[in-house]
């Protein structure tokens, strides 16, 4: 069904059947079959086809909108799960110059190691060059 949702979003986003199967390397009658299987799982109509074009109904809008961040947090979702398995964690490098004599680093440095605990963090203090 995820499959399905990316190729309505891509047809909205596109405005065409055509564009959009092309963007998934599927033939456009394909992607149409995918939008018509989606609403039938759905139990409503998410586009009505006019000639060479469509319109969102009420029901596709709403469905559309909501779509864009179900994916967004699946791709997310999906990323993470691959990181963790991987055990890569996130890194951040800090360079700053080493005559700095105010505190304002290292209280960023402290409250930025609390709030992200997973972050592998770096420090380095040198010169201009």
């Amino acid at each position: 069904m995820l499959s399905q949702i990316r190729y309505f979003q891509s047809v909205v986003e596109e405005k065409s059947f055509t564009k959009a199967a092309e963007l998934h390397f599927i033939s456009q009658s394909a992607i149409s079959q995918q939008i018509k299987n989606l609403e039938e799982k759905l139990g409503v109509t998410l586009l009505v086809r006019k000639n060479r074009g469509f319109e969102l109904t009420a029901a596709g809008r709403y469905f559309y909108e909501k779509s864009l961040a179900l994916v967004a947090d699946f791709d997310k979702l999906c990323q993470e799960t691959q990181s963790i398995a991987n055990q890569q964690s996130a890194k951040l490098s800090i360079g700053y110059l080493y005559s700095y004599e105010g505190s304002e680093i290292q209280e960023a440095i402290s409250g930025f190691a609390s709030q992200f605990p997973d972050v592998e963090l770096t420090v380095k203090t040198g010169t201009h060059d």
